[in-house]
């Protein structure tokens, strides 16, 4: 196993280097490393984002959040930004790794990385985020659900990369994430749960129970038909579960993935009844 490491100064000079074949971008490298060394993968050029100027900001543009690619997770964890405006998006990095994987792994990296399990998604998709993708034909930008296609499959076309990820303030928001491993810290979601509630309105997504993160949107409007006060939980969960589509694997069965989902909404909606009504 062996490849060969670019450090490009301009992100012209990145486009240049990712028309080549076999190209992976490296920016944290808290899961491209580890793919390396079991062998899932073998790249022949890693190319690092670590001499490109102005990639690392949290930007407030308005009513929504800008965060570039190089932005860690204890950055964002730190930004005041988030802090006023993103509460959900903090509830979810600190369930992120430890110390030192949150200093190396960006919000971006997740996002690229595009699996189901990724803690930072959930907030992402709650808050209606578009992904900024940069390439020789200029910028796009794409809804992280129609960039992310399944389970490490994105959008990305050759010579493309992720610029930034920009997605709405949820401040006035009432924030909700819930995560169960297999342990209580550095753990692999085997299933989570993230809300966001304001009045009569409800945004709700699971992770690690269907080849992406889901947004329950039929569970969303009857939510919003009934004003905000659900007296059959049985009808919104059933309306939940439509978007619950678990597979068996080393963490967890789908018969298990599903009794979790269903207990975690059953504490969501303790939540809303006791703080928000």
């Amino acid at each position: 196993m062996g490849f060969d490491v670019f450090l490009p100064e301009s992100e012209d000079e990145l486009m240049t280097l990712l028309m080549r074949e076999n190209a992976k971008i490296m920016a944290g490298g808290t899961d491209l490393l580890v793919r390396i060394r079991a062998g899932r993968i073998n790249p022949g050029k890693i190319i690092s984002l670590s001499k490109i100027q102005g990639m690392n900001e949290i930007t407030d543009v308005g009513d929504r959040i800008r965060v570039g690619c190089r932005v860690t997770h204890s950055m964002a964890l730190n930004s005041n930004v988030l802090k006023e405006h993103s509460p959900i998006m903090l509830m979810a990095l600190k369930e992120i790794g430890s110390p030192q994987i949150r200093n190396r792994g960006t919000i971006v990296g997740n996002v690229v990385n595009a699996s189901p399990a990724g803690d930072s998604l959930i907030p992402l998709y709650l808050s209606n985020a578009k992904v900024v993708i940069h390439g020789p034909k200029g910028e796009r930008k794409l809804p992280i659900e129609e960039f992310i296609k399944g389970p490490g499959k994105t959008a990305l076309s050759m010579g493309e990369f992720v610029r930034a990820v920009e997605f709405e303030k949820s401040g006035s928001w009432h924030p909700l994430f819930y995560k169960v491993g297999q342990r209580t810290a550095m753990a692999i979601a085997i299933a989570s749960l993230g809300l966001l509630i304001k009045g009569d309105n409800l945004r709700i997504a699971f992770g690690s129970v269907a080849p992406t993160v889901v947004r329950a949107y039929k569970a969303e409007r009857y939510f919003k038909r009934s004003n905000g006060i659900i007296t059959v939980m049985d009808e919104f969960m059933e309306r939940c579960l439509e978007y619950v589509s678990p597979i068996d694997d080393i963490r967890a069965s789908a018969w298990y993935r599903k009794e979790v989902i269903k207990n975690l909404l059953k504490s969501a909606f303790d939540f809303w009844r006791k703080k928000v009504l």
